[in-house]
């Protein structure tokens, strides 16, 4: 009996749990004054007033009726990020937005994290999806979450895309996350990997028996 490239690629997906999906970045608002860029850790996209030190930061255009921005941050060291938001935490952005008054909600459109210059995480938001609800103190709107981990040897950079800018620059800036937890795999986990590891190794021994 003899085994197909098929049934061998389909062993390998069964050994390792599936195939890969592109990761999402989550989007949620925040209801109350919780972060604030003044007193987290520094901007990543941002205007004069959100004070960096030497961290380096994307510039975005000042001022009221500007059609976008479609800006990437700078590349930076992941070391760095882990100085600021502490090694082994995981990392948030907050979304300060600022909204002119009488005019419509702007739009998150598009935001991706790249890891040593590969998109390894993005979100796609639809018309209107990022109201402001602290409009201009500061604080953050919304949390940009779910972030794949790194590692300290890894670059990491950001994709912002934003539409219909109607009043002031909106920031984005570092938070420090709760502690990454490592999950660890269930039984049926193991059990799926030996099984699919044994199927493979059946096509090894049956193709030596037959060389």
């Amino acid at each position: 009996m003899t085994f197909s490239k098929y049934q061998v690629v389909a062993a390998a997906v069964l050994a390792f749990g599936g195939t890969a999906s592109a990761n999402v970045i989550s989007f949620t608002p925040v209801n109350s004054n919780l972060y604030q860029q003044t007193v987290q850790s520094p901007c990543v996209f941002s205007n004069p007033s959100c004070q960096n030190g030497s961290f380096l930061a994307t510039a975005l255009p000042t001022g009221g009726s500007v059609a976008g921005y479609d800006a990437l941050s700078p590349i930076y060291n992941a070391a760095t990020l882990f100085g600021i938001i502490g090694a082994g935490n995981s990392l948030l952005l907050g979304l300060d937005i600022n909204q002119a008054s009488g005019q419509p909600a702007q739009t998150l459109t598009g935001f991706q994290m790249l890891v040593n210059g590969t998109v390894v995480d993005s979100f796609e938001g639809s018309t209107g999806n990022a109201g402001a609800g602290n409009n201009g103190n500061g604080y953050a709107d919304y949390l940009l979450g779910n972030f794949s981990a790194f590692t300290a040897a890894n670059t990491v950079q950001f994709h912002f895309v934003f539409s219909n800018a109607n009043d002031g620059t909106e920031n984005v800036f570092l938070i420090a996350g709760p502690p990454v937890v490592t999950p660890v795999p269930e039984p049926e986990t193991y059990a799926l990997m030996l099984a699919g590891l044994g199927a493979l190794g059946l096509v090894a021994k049956r193709r030596r028996k037959q060389a």
